[in-house]
This record gives structure tokens, C-alpha cells and sequence, in this order.
């Protein structure tokens, strides 16, 4: 059994708890997180869905999923990329870029700053049935052809990273600078 800490309208814990799965009261909201890796050469690694899963089956997505009892953002973050794509994330190369207030959650969504080949990743099979490495435009024409999950902040993101790519000063995970 899965427990979710319930947020108010403020992203202030309740105290209460919810069982994963039951429905929300109204005001009532859980975290989850969305994490994009992105590489030094500003491609952003997206997942294959597993497509026996409820929700958004064999959809290319994000990495990312709901938050549990006593985590805080971040934790939950590190926990679902290691779950599913068996990379570490850590201060030093991840970053909170947004959140996103939505009917029942708040979604933080996240980039961690990582060179990983894809061979080297440990998918989760339950959850991940294949990644990749995108540029921001293959990932806009995915959106556009209904290839990948057209989150409601995506063009947001890919803007966002199209920023740092542009940025000749941006510090990409406080470790190195772009090229």
C-alpha cells in the first residue's frame, strides 16, 4: 500500500494521508514529479511507457511519478529516475525548473544534467519499456505527432532548455559549462 502526504492549495501538507488510488477530496492535492534528463549536448532522454501499465501505456513520456509519504521533492525525484532509468541524481546536477499547480497534484518538474549512454541504463521493465536520446526539435515534432505525451508545460520546458543551450555563461549542473 502506497501513502501520498495531501497538500492544500499553498503546497502546505495537510497532515493527512491518502492511499494511492483512492480518490482525492476536492482542494485536496498529491506531489509528483516529471525529470528530464538532459546531456551535455542539450538532448533530452525520454522513456517508452511499459504497455501492459493503466495509465498512458506504451506513450513516450517523461520519467516521473507520484511522491511518497515524507518525501520531500527532490527525494522523489532521485527516487523515480533511479527507479526507473538507474540514474543517480544528486544537488550538484539536478534542478528544480518549474512547478505546476493541477486539478489534484503539483507536479515539480525537474532536469538533472547527466552523459549516460543508453546501454549503461538499468530500465525498470515493470514500469519502462525502452528510452532514448532527443533533440528539443525531434521532441517538439513528437509533441506535434501525437508521439509523445503533450504535458501541459512542455513547450515551457523545451524553451527552457533551448535557453540553456543559447546561454553562453549558463552552468549546466553547477559542474561544467556548455560548450
Amino acid at each position: 500500500m502506497e501513502l501520498w502526504d495531501i497538500y492544500d492549495k499553498c503546497f502546505e501538507k495537510t497532515g493527512r494521508l491518502q492511499i494511492r488510488g483512492n480518490k482525492l477530496d476536492p482542494g485536496d492535492y498529491h506531489l509528483v514529479v516529471a525529470v528530464f534528463p538532459v546531456n551535455s549536448k542539450n538532448q533530452i532522454l525520454i522513456q517508452r511507457r511499459n504497455p501492459n501499465l493503466k495509465l498512458m501505456p506504451g506513450e513516450w513520456a517523461a520519467t516521473g511519478g507520484s511522491a511518497i509519504y515524507g518525501e520531500t521533492p527532490f527525494q522523489a525525484a532521485k527516487r523515480e529516475l533511479k527507479e526507473e532509468l538507474g540514474i543517480v541524481a544528486n544537488k550538484g546536477n539536478s534542478e528544480l525548473v518549474g512547478m505546476l499547480k493541477r486539478i489534484d497534484s503539483f507536479t515539480s518538474i525537474w532536469i538533472v544534467h547527466v552523459d549516460v549512454d543508453i546501454k549503461d541504463l538499468k530500465l525498470q521493465k515493470e514500469e519502462v519499456a525502452e528510452a532514448k536520446w532527443v533533440t528539443v526539435e525531434q521532441l517538439t515534432q513528437m509533441v506535434k505527432n501525437g508521439e509523445f505525451h503533450n504535458y501541459r508545460y512542455i513547450d515551457w520546458l523545451l524553451n527552457y532548455v533551448q535557453y540553456m543551450m543559447l546561454s553562453p555563461n549558463f552552468q549546466i549542473g553547477g559542474n561544467y559549462k556548455k560548450q
